[in-house]
């Protein structure tokens, strides 16, 4: 198991940020765009806690639907968390007991008794639970918090109050319970739901934190321990001059898309400038084949799943639009290759911001309308620019 405390890519400045915020008392949204490592920081933050005096719980909330199942989930992640104490387990117990009848009591999880309580009730006995813990203070890490707030608004208008409701709830109790800490990541943009949803207050109490790509440095020895752990299937060693054109090639130092060029490399390593191009060219061709779809399908699959029809069709009308164009095109020129007089300039232009919030799109300078918007990850505008998906498909 690789020790990420001592590896200059383990995001350990960022997490020790963090944790100073916490203790500073800030709540804090994590945000970023899709497969630059939001996850791989909570998860270091879970590994690190003892070390900050806190207990961190990690939970992914992606596939949760309605309010309960996030509970029912809280609470599975905090007792089957390897820092929960016996002491704190039967403490939580027995406050959680006095709101249920004893007889009701039954084989399972010592928590089923407690899931017919009523939400609110719920929730505050358990974070009252972690507030009382004077030994470590407990951090809360939400994974995905936006994915299931769009469950909700998919609902219809008693999903948007459903999430507005659990989003008010979310505050009190933070409010009630000041020494248990949060921390909320998400992949797709939770403002347009909570300015939906008119929950934009409770987020203004979050500090936000911006997770920014690897530096070059810590992105080429990323690139060499992959292959120095053998975690490559071709490699035992990657030079510099072959993991400084991968980071080139890539155009967006994330370590996923990083290690997906990588694992194509072919068995050779080489130094020579010509030599290193060919063994770029050769991978970046095995990364585009169909085989490796996967790779690229959830960006697809992120248009179907969390845009409307309307978003969805602009967004591949967009995306099939700037393929062809490695530095791609200005606002005018792009509007112009819809040649759709129906299709309002400022509406373009804002569902253009929405594609650079969720990772998809890079401006150098959104203050100039002249900069050109261009695909923020090269080997993704190669696969679209191959495969030209299509909304309805």
């Amino acid at each position: 198991m690789t020790d990420y405390s001592k590896k200059s890519y383990g995001r350990n400045t960022e997490v020790a940020t963090i944790f100073g915020l916490l203790k500073a008392g800030k709540d804090i949204s994590q945000h970023g765009p899709r497969r630059l490592g939001k996850t791989f920081v909570l998860d270091r933050m879970v590994e690190q806690a003892k070390s900050h005096g806190f207990i961190c719980v990690k939970v992914e909330i992606a596939g949760c639907t309605d309010p309960k199942m996030v509970f029912r989930r809280l609470c599975e992640e905090i007792t089957h968390h390897r820092s929960v104490s016996k002491k704190t387990i039967t403490l939580l117990t027995q406050r959680m007991a006095q709101m249920v009848n004893p007889r009701s009591v039954q084989a399972g999880p010592w928590y089923q008794p407690f899931l017919s309580l009523d939400l609110e009730t719920y929730l505050e006995r358990l974070l009252g639970t972690l507030q009382d813990d004077q030994t470590q203070q407990w951090a809360i890490l939400i994974d995905e918090l936006p994915i299931f707030l769009k469950a909700l608004h998919d609902k219809g208008v008693d999903g948007i109050k459903e999430a507005r409701d659990f989003m008010n709830l979310f505050a009190r109790l933070r409010s009630a319970k000041p020494r248990v800490r949060w921390l909320i990541t998400g992949s797709i943009g939770i403002n347009p739901l909570a300015q939906a949803g008119q929950y934009m207050g409770v987020l203004a109490k979050f500090q936000n934190f911006e997770l920014k790509p690897l530096t070059e440095e810590q992105a080429v020895d990323f690139l060499q321990d992959l292959a120095q752990l053998g975690l490559l299937q071709n490699r035992k060693t990657i030079t510099k001059q072959e993991a400084c054109a991968v980071i080139e090639a890539v155009g967006w130092r994330a370590a996923y898309y990083l290690e997906a060029l990588a694992q194509e490399l072919p068995m050779n390593p080489e130094t020579d400038h010509i030599k290193v191009n060919a063994n770029i060219t050769s991978a970046m061709d095995e990364l585009l084949k169909h085989h490796n779809s996967s790779t690229f399908g959830t960006w697809e699959e992120h248009l179907r799943k969390h845009h409307s029809d309307y978003q969805r069709n602009l967004s591949f009308g967009v995306l099939n639009a700037l393929a062809p164009y490695e530095i791609g095109l200005t606002l005018d020129a792009l509007l112009g290759e819809f040649n759709d007089n129906n299709l309002d300039r400022e509406v373009l232009r804002q569902h253009l911001l929405l594609l650079i919030t969720e990772g998809f799109l890079h401006q150098e300078s959104i203050a100039d309308e002249t900069t050109p918007y261009r695909f923020r990850l090269e080997p993704l505008r190669l696969w679209w620019k191959r495969y030209r998906p299509q909304a309805m498909a």
